[in-house]
């Protein structure tokens, strides 16, 4: 993606150190070396203390994880005039970039960190005697170079993110809406007509989620209102949501049902009007097919990580659990083999089917490529996840499909299931889940692993 640049950038990593005597290069290695793991502190207890930053940043993160990647990243940055690897330390620096974009963590407060780092190193200079101004010229200089190429990464991946995000959006309003519509509206009116029996039976004892909380409620707030952002509508149904939240909470207190009837009322005139808003953002009669797989209709890895960093901001906002299921069919290769691609297809649409008969209407089913597909679970814990996971396998494991000659066979499935850990990059969620996968293949297929 960078290689054109790469080699320019390396040329002007090496022409800065070229300005400075070996000597000078040397010593500022070391004093880096002695000094590494103070700026590191210095820099993540100014970050810390930025309130922007506590939506990146946790102090368990930063102990267990980013403190020896900063520390690296120092050391490595120094080193290069004696490992000569100037190409090799410019992509680590649009890898850093690519890094911060995916978290997006705002470019100015790097530069704020780095302008820490500079800050404290002038304050060691100060007060060491064999230290002079052309070492604290090139350390300044390759700090702020090293910012400028991550800061050029950083740029473009927003840029491809923020266009990705706008055509996500349309992608997702046009898909299956009077499908969308229709069920949602049903599960509306079922959740409200249980409310309704279990206030009539004993209100003191009513066990009905929070609307928020429902197939409808989870559906709007990380679907709907993200398809339709632009609209006014999503706000005001949105508040809609959280007051009918605050009146079933109080319904348990009502003195007596007479009062807990009234506080149903309410929650019912405010449902009419969550309906008339749904149906007003739901004018839309075109559908969109370029985010879709072709064979089994499942999303494709085109809003992936769109969708993942979204649903991850949420969940880090908000403390909400999140887990993804990475599912792949067993020695699938054979199926083809044996009883040709269109029995393969068939298999891989019935598995489509079956993940999207446990998926929740606020879950995201992905066909990632060839028998790979991935289910993110919204606000589902670990051990519900596992439910689900074990559902889907049974289900496939018992199932016998025909061929179109009438020959029958069988397949089965592996999984992993990993819930989401605080780590604001998606691609580590990524890579955990798919660490539970491969384990699941090591140990003997047809079954669930967690990572």
């Amino acid at each position: 993606m960078y290689q054109e640049c790469t080699h320019e950038l390396a040329e002007q990593w090496k022409s800065i150190c070229e300005q400075f005597k070996p000597e000078d290069l040397q010593a500022t290695f070391q004093f880096i070396q002695a000094h590494a793991e103070d700026f590191v502190i210095e820099f993540y207890q100014q970050m810390l203390l930025e309130e922007h930053a506590t939506e990146f940043l946790s102090a368990e993160m930063v102990k267990n994880r980013l403190k020896n990647s900063l520390y690296q990243w120092l050391i490595s940055s120094f080193e290069v005039p004696f490992q000569h690897n100037y190409n090799e330390i410019v992509e680590k620096q649009f890898k850093v970039g690519d890094v911060h974009a995916r978290v997006q963590i705002p470019s100015w407060l790097i530069i704020r960190g780095v302008r820490v780092i500079i800050k404290k190193a002038f304050e060691f200079f100060a007060t060491e005697a064999n230290s002079n101004l052309n070492q604290f010229n090139y350390l300044s200089q390759i700090l702020c170079f090293a910012t400028e190429i991550m800061c050029r990464s950083y740029e473009m991946k927003v840029e491809v993110h923020n266009d990705m995000k706008h055509t996500y959006r349309l992608f997702s309003a046009m898909q299956d809406v009077a499908v969308h519509k229709d069920r949602q509206r049903g599960t509306l009116l079922d959740w409200e007509n249980e409310l309704m029996f279990q206030v009539v039976s004993d209100h003191t004892k009513m066990t009905q989620p929070i609307l928020s909380k429902t197939e409808f409620g989870l559906w709007f707030i990380h679907k709907a209102a993200y398809a339709f952002s632009s609209s006014e509508q999503v706000q005001t149904i949105t508040e809609f949501i959280y007051q009918v939240d605050e009146l079933i909470q109080k319904i348990g207190q009502c003195e007596s049902q007479a009062q807990a009837i009234e506080m149903i009322q309410s929650i019912r005139a405010k449902n009419r009007e969550i309906l008339h808003l749904v149906d007003q953002i739901f004018q839309v009669s075109e559908y969109i097919n370029s985010g879709n797989d072709a064979l089994t209709q499942l999303l494709n890895r085109r809003y992936l990580n769109t969708i993942v960093s979204r649903e991850i901001n949420f969940s880090r906002k908000n403390n909400s659990p999140l887990t993804l299921l990475a599912i792949d069919a067993d020695h699938f290769k054979s199926i083809n083999d044996r009883y040709g691609h269109a029995a393969g297809d068939d298999a891989l649409q019935f598995l489509a089917d079956v993940i999207l008969q446990y998926a929740k209407g606020s879950d995201y089913a992905f066909r990632i490529g060839g028998e790979e597909f991935l289910l993110l679970q919204i606000d589902t814990t670990i051990d519900r996840a596992l439910v689900v996971a074990e559902n889907i396998r049974k289900r496939v494991e018992k199932a016998t499909l025909k061929t179109s000659t009438g020959e029958e066979f069988n397949f089965t499935i592996s999984i992993g299931v990993h819930e989401y850990d605080g780590h604001p990059d998606y691609q580590r969620f990524f890579e955990e889940v798919d660490k539970a996968l491969y384990m699941a293949k090591n140990n003997g297929r047809n079954n669930v692993s967690v990572g």
